[in-house]
């Protein structure tokens, strides 16, 4: 699953560049931070306003299940997508990446 990042930082540079942009209602949940989420489409960007559970969050609630062997998986970008752009583009991405990939086994 591709989740927010648990724990991510508004105060990081743009990810304009990226298509998107996160930030922050400044409202708190029982399960963690709203923020609001805009994917900057042509001609008119789409913004959703959501939850970013905190990680324990996403944790207690799979082993809860009977979901084990919970894993984050750091974001990564393809070899294609450095070919196309360059590393250099995704440093910002890189150094605040934004989502997480989180696996877990019954």
């Amino acid at each position: 699953m591709l989740a927010q990042k648990p724990g991510y930082r508004f105060d990081c540079p743009s990810l304009d560049k990226y298509g998107f942009r996160c930030e922050p209602t400044g409202e708190e949940t029982e399960t963690g931070p709203r923020e609001r989420v805009t994917a900057l489409l042509d001609p008119q960007p789409i913004s959703i306003v959501t939850t970013a559970p905190r990680r324990e969050v996403y944790e207690e609630c799979l082993r809860a299940t009977a979901f084990g062997e919970v894993e984050w998986i750091p974001l990564q970008i393809s070899e294609a997508g450095i070919r196309q752009f360059g590393e250099d583009f995704w440093a910002d991405l890189l150094a605040h990446p934004p989502l997480e990939m989180l696996r877990c086994r019954t």
